[in-house]
């Protein structure tokens, strides 16, 4: 390695892609939130470790990455993310056992970030985190696209009204959201009762068998233009063969470079304000693979926000 600029994957202290870890926006673009939250699980807990893995995961691409240069990706022959201040803001701070006021905190600091106009991308924890995420903006008008296996629009079940399996039906009650197109769902885990949930609401559910047969260009025209967007990324949309390291796994997903092609192409239906993505379970992945793809999609959806 002839580049003495280099710093190794294994020092340094471990901030997502080695951007500097500060809670002042002033002249910042872009600032990566971690929500270590798994109180929202009905399946296997171990999410709150997910802002962690991804972090550590990144550090390989982080070496190669100089702020204001950018990342070189070779497949496109450009740098991305070049004339961009990016930070790590660090985690939310969770209160155990307090589900609402995390909830509450989560909703709080995302709003802070977006009054000094920085685009926040949230690392989580469980799919709890994306309702007060997009509670956040407010009263902007915005679209939801979502990736995940599962439709997360159960209304309650034996009085939990939020849960990893809600966050877009508690979304879909805000007066703010239009509509919502959900990706990569499959499996024996969306009941008739849940999926009439979305129906009722007007949903655009795209299974994955019918994204993997018709092509990604296709499943991003059943997308519509929208002033704004929000994007939510369950890492369980992929497959399990490729992303092993998430509470409740289902065979049938999305490659990585299928979910590429779509995250990439996603900003040409409209503003995107804001992703997050969640579900990585690091201690069902000792190999770090899932992680190290969270963190990559991440690096990619930014490229392609950020042109």
């Amino acid at each position: 390695m002839n580049n003495p600029t280099v710093e190794l994957p294994f020092l340094g202290i471990t901030t997502f892609c080695k951007f500097p870890h500060t809670t002042n926006l002033e002249g910042i673009d872009v600032a990566v939130i971690g929500a270590p939250i798994d109180q929202g699980t009905t399946n296997r807990p171990g999410t709150r470790f997910g802002p962690r893995g991804i972090r550590e995961a990144s550090q390989i691409y982080g070496s190669f990455f100089n702020q204001g240069k950018g990342i070189y990706d070779i497949e496109l022959r450009r740098h991305k993310l070049f004339n961009l201040k990016l930070i790590d803001y660090g985690d939310i701070p969770v209160a155990p056992t307090l589900s609402e006021l995390n909830l509450d905190i989560i909703t709080n600091t995302i709003r802070r970030i977006l009054r000094k106009k920085v685009f926040p991308v949230i690392i989580g924890g469980d799919h709890s985190i994306t309702f007060p995420a997009v509670k956040a903006f407010k009263n902007n008008p915005m679209d939801i696209v979502h990736f995940d296996t599962h439709l997360d629009f159960l209304d309650q079940e034996a009085g939990i009204v939020i849960s990893h399996a809600n966050p877009l039906k508690r979304a879909s009650e805000l007066k703010n959201i239009n509509k919502i197109t959900q990706i990569g769902i499959r499996g024996l885990l969306n009941p008739d009762y849940i999926t009439n949930e979305a129906e009722k609401y007007g949903t655009n559910i795209i299974t994955a068998e019918n994204a993997i047969k018709n092509g990604m260009e296709w499943v991003i025209n059943q997308i519509p233009d929208a002033e704004n967007i929000y994007v939510t990324i369950d890492i369980d949309s992929l497959d399990p063969s490729c992303a092993p390291g998430t509470g409740t796994p289902e065979p049938g997903g999305f490659s990585y470079l299928q979910m590429r092609e779509m995250l990439t192409s996603i900003p040409k239906k409209g503003n995107i304000i804001g992703f997050d993505i969640v579900e990585v379970n690091p201690l069902y992945d000792p190999s770090g693979i899932t992680s190290q793809l969270a963190s990559r999609l991440i690096i990619d959806f930014l490229g392609a926000i950020f042109y």
